[in-house]
């Protein structure tokens, strides 16, 4: 029965050669047995594989998460391969024989996986728009909603910094409020108030 041997190469020591190659490893596995390695935190790379055993190598790559193989071949005798491993897969070597086989290889890494970096959250304030008057208000909140205040109505809105707000008004739109961090959560304002300064402001 075939034992697995899993080998994480988290940071590689290894020293890089000619073309952007890692100095070649030696890797001895044992009979019936099979060796996976897996560099995860490399983009992709290519590898390069010396069999210097009497006997086929077996050479695989399979997915990280499914464990299924995406290329298998076996490498003969004295014989050299080269592969690109990508970012979601690892290698395979297998000995499907009663004697121990040898290999080398040499490594070629990709690009280090790059950590995402949280984009800045943009500040938010909830507030309410409030219509006192006897008459419905159209509103426009570009990206978010078109609100129609019903007479005598509030409105819960939450949206961030820089947002703003319109009325719609004759196929015009007037500005009424841009969100800044001088409205307090929690704050009520009167609609009625911001068209009456939009409208008279000189």
């Amino acid at each position: 029965m075939k034992k697995i041997i899993f080998i994480f190469f988290l940071y590689s020591s290894l020293v890089l050669g000619q073309k952007g190659f890692l100095e070649r490893s030696r890797l001895i596995i044992p009979p019936k047995q099979i060796i996976r390695i897996d560099y995860p935190v490399f983009s992709g790379y290519e590898v390069k594989i010396w069999n210097k055993s009497k006997f086929a190598l077996g050479v695989s790559t399979l997915n990280r998460v499914t464990d299924s193989v995406i290329k298998s071949f076996e490498l003969i005798k004295g014989k050299t391969a080269e592969l690109i491993v990508n970012e979601d897969l690892y290698l395979q070597f297998k000995n499907r024989f009663l004697t121990t086989l040898i290999f080398e290889y040499t490594l070629k890494k990709g690009r280090s996986i790059k950590k995402k970096k949280p984009r800045p959250l943009t500040p938010q304030r909830a507030f309410y728009l409030e219509n006192n008057t006897a008459q419905s208000l159209p509103l426009l909140i570009p990206g978010v909603m078109s609100p129609n205040l019903s007479p005598f109505s509030r409105s819960g809105v939450d949206l961030p910094n820089g947002q703003k707000i319109y009325l719609k008004l004759n196929d015009k739109q007037i500005l009424l409020l841009i969100v800044t961090d001088s409205i307090q959560n929690g704050a009520r304002i009167d609609v009625a108030s911001l068209i009456d300064n939009a409208l008279n402001k000189k």
